[in-house]
């Protein structure tokens, strides 16, 4: 498992990105990336979707529990991959959402500068890797938890 993943199963991992799009001090940032691309959820098997459920239901979980935020927000965006060769590829990030921001407006949909601007070269703080570590633990506990179990033998897993 890379360093910075904190999930990873037949069909998906979940990683922290070197340059986030929303900094730590704010809730932080986490992706689900699919490992055999796709440009949509729709293109998902069905095991592929309840495993994509799965897990971002225990991340989700996970980062209000670990992080200690006060809302969840789960992006589908692909725009800025639109023109890439192949097209935009299905993935989902996790932005949590702290009671008070820094970067951000509470109560307000998360504002994102344009692909490329230099916020995004260092300037927001990817999570540390003593949060990753306690993610990676709650993540497991979460699902060894039953409807977790039951759901990811739906996913073939």
């Amino acid at each position: 498992m890379e360093k910075n993943c904190v999930y990873e199963d037949k069909y998906f991992m979940v990683i922290s990105p070197e340059f986030p799009l929303n900094c730590r001090d704010d809730g932080g940032h986490l992706i689900l990336i699919k490992k055999e691309k796709v440009s949509d959820r729709s293109d998902m098997t069905y095991q592929e979707a309840i495993d994509f459920m799965r897990i971002s239901m225990a991340v989700g979980k996970s980062m209000y529990q670990v992080l200690g935020i006060e809302r969840m927000n789960y992006e589908d965006l692909g725009n800025w991959g639109i023109d890439d060769p192949g097209g935009a590829k299905m993935h989902l990030h996790f932005m949590g959402r702290a009671k008070e921001q820094t970067h951000q407006i509470r109560g307000q949909h998360l504002s994102l500068f344009p692909k490329g601007h230099k916020i995004y070269q260092g300037h927001l703080k990817p999570l540390s890797d003593e949060q990753l570590d306690s993610l990676r633990k709650r993540i497991a506990e979460i699902l060894s938890e039953l409807k977790y179990k039951k759901m990811a033998e739906l996913a073939g897993l």
